[in-house]
């Protein structure tokens, strides 16, 4: 199975996913660790993008698995039915996905007219 080209498409698409949001975590912990108080207030922007990306990226790769697994993946014995409804409880923690955008925006437009 994984020899077909479809399949081995949807795991170089979630390899992507995770390399992606490898860096996006680790280079933005590594930002904090060696940041002082006031450089770690200013990253609130960029704290609320890392976990709107993560979470995201996490369930296209759950979902892109499932897609692979097919109908077994909802069966209460296959871990990937665990996997699905975990990721997505990320959407409902703070920050949520809408204002982490917005606060993006507004990031943005302070800089341009700084």
């Amino acid at each position: 199975m994984s020899d077909l080209p479809n399949v081995k498409q949807k795991l170089g698409e979630m390899e992507l996913q995770l390399m992606e949001s490898e860096q996006f975590l680790y280079g933005t912990t590594e930002q904090w660790d060696h940041g002082t108080a006031s450089k770690r207030t200013d990253m609130q922007p960029l704290l609320g993008a890392v976990k709107l990306s993560v979470v995201n990226k996490a369930i296209e790769v759950v979902d892109l698995a499932m897609r692979v697994v097919g109908a077994r993946s909802l069966s209460n014995s296959n871990p990937l039915q665990r996997y699905y409804r975990d990721v997505r409880a990320g959407l409902h923690n703070p920050p949520m996905d809408d204002m982490t955008i917005i606060k993006l925006a507004d990031t943005s437009l302070k800089d341009l007219n700084d």
